[in-house]
């Protein structure tokens, strides 16, 4: 199983939140030891117990006592932990920061790391792709259209395709990514003005890029009336989570798409396409022995069913937003980290058990491209309709394939037809436009 338990989870349940949150005080108490509210001491101490905080995030004792999300209730728990950890009173801990931008600003870091992680997956199963497309570049199989006989065209083009599709969903992953490397740590306009010093907000933020390593900025500040508004933005709940969820469910469809193909492409073994061999990680059942569970695609369209509910999750907590805080983002991020791990451990497990070992049946395919009655396209295209149909009808007749019926009514020459039906061109498209033109002119029908 990839997906989670469902149980009640607390604060503590989420160690990369608690590092977050240390990281986010310590990069705090900095700040504002170099304003001058903390003494350098009270500030040695929280900053101490923030990083070992950080060397080991796993806190029984961090409990908040509340049922539901609840920031406040985190960034008070979180609070008491350093207050009896550091001797330092909870209210110069807490100097500057309101409970929404404390959390608002931990979910970005926790979002970020946790994107860069599924990217390695989605990666993963990329490169994956990219290497079958190579190894069957010279592999044919008839393609189809409505599941209905088309031209021939290259294994190699297929997971080709393949590739391109989800490449573009995750070079939109990595655009959204960089959303949440604004943070609004020190802006809250609610409650926290009246008592975060001028001069916080920047402190804090460079001494947080500098705790965590990434390149983080403060969200933008400026005296127009409108492009001013971003910190109030940030914290009635910005658009970043919807964002992510649609890219996030647009990946988890890919997914889906892939897992539907490989399912079709390998069904089987004597009674249907049958042209991949999926590796035999779920072999027989308990009335047909020899039979392949086609697991893992079936993995991939579990992976987009659940991704698909958080996305519409995620589009109704949008809209039913507080006016003024985003009380229902937290819920929403929690389950985008569930959606991201379960994407990211999905494409590794299915590159693992699955894509790595697919391979062509050769046989197979050559059989279904050899007797493909679609390949009449290609006799109307140099041969004309008439003569095509006359094709046709004596494939049908005689359980011909289409080459044979074509020497048999003596329209081309056996040498001929075996040019003319040399299914590698179809993997050079200008080729074959060339070849056709070439053939067409040598037999008078240009």
């Amino acid at each position: 199983m990839l997906t989670s338990n469902r149980e009640i989870k607390e604060f503590r349940d989420y160690p990369q939140l608690i590092t977050a949150y240390a990281e986010i005080k310590k990069a705090s108490a900095a700040a504002n030891a170099s304003l001058g509210i903390l003494d350098p001491s009270d500030a040695e101490a929280i900053i101490k117990a923030c990083e070992e905080i950080i060397e080991n995030p796993y806190r029984s004792e961090l409990t908040t006592g509340s049922l539901h999300i609840n920031g406040l209730a985190y960034n008070q728990a979180f609070n008491r932990l350093l207050a009896a950890k550091s001797g330092v009173l909870e209210e110069k801990i807490n100097a500057g920061q309101g409970y929404e931008d404390v959390f608002n600003t931990a979910q970005n870091l926790v979002v970020y790391r946790a994107i860069n992680l599924t990217r390695s997956g989605v990666d993963n199963l990329l490169q994956t792709l990219r290497n079958k497309a190579v190894e069957f570049r010279n592999e044919m199989h008839i393609a189809r259209s409505h599941l209905q006989e088309s031209l021939p065209v290259s294994w190699g083009a297929v997971f080709g395709a393949m590739y391109i599709r989800l490449k573009r969903s995750a070079d939109e992953l990595q655009r959204v990514q960089d959303l949440f490397l604004g943070v609004n740590l020190g802006l809250t306009p609610i409650d926290s003005f009246t008592h975060s010093a001028p001069g916080f907000n920047a402190l804090a933020v460079n001494n947080l890029r500098k705790v965590t390593g990434l390149p983080l900025h403060s969200v933008p500040q400026d005296d127009d009336p409108v492009l001013g508004s971003s910190y109030v933005e940030a914290l009635e709940g910005d658009d970043r989570f919807i964002r992510l969820s649609s890219v996030l469910r647009l990946i988890a469809l890919n997914l889906a798409r892939l897992g539907n193909d490989f399912y079709i492409y390998s069904s089987g073994p004597r009674c249907g396409i049958s042209e991949l061999s999926l590796p035999a990680i779920a072999p027989g059942s308990t009335i047909m022995p020899g039979k392949i569970n086609p697991s893992m695609p079936e993995l991939m369209l579990q992976v987009m069913h659940q991704t698909v509910g958080i996305d519409q999750l995620a589009a109704f907590s949008f809209v039913e937003e507080d006016i003024d805080i985003g009380s229902s983002n937290g819920w929403v991020f929690f389950q985008l980290l569930e959606i991201l791990e379960i994407i990211g451990r999905g494409c590794n497990k299915f590159v693992e058990k699955c894509v790595s070992g697919i391979r062509v049946k050769h046989d197979e395919s050559s059989a279904h491209l050899e007797s493909a009655a679609s390949l009449i396209s290609l006799a109307a295209a140099v041969f004309g309709r008439e003569i095509a149909e006359k094709v046709l009808a004596v494939a049908s007749s005689q359980n011909l394939s289409v080459p044979q019926a074509l020497l048999q009514i003596e329209e081309v020459t056996a040498e001929d037809a075996e040019a003319l039906f040399n299914f590698d061109r179809f993997s050079n498209p200008q080729e074959l436009t060339r070849f056709i033109s070439t053939f067409k002119n040598r037999q008078g029908r240009a």
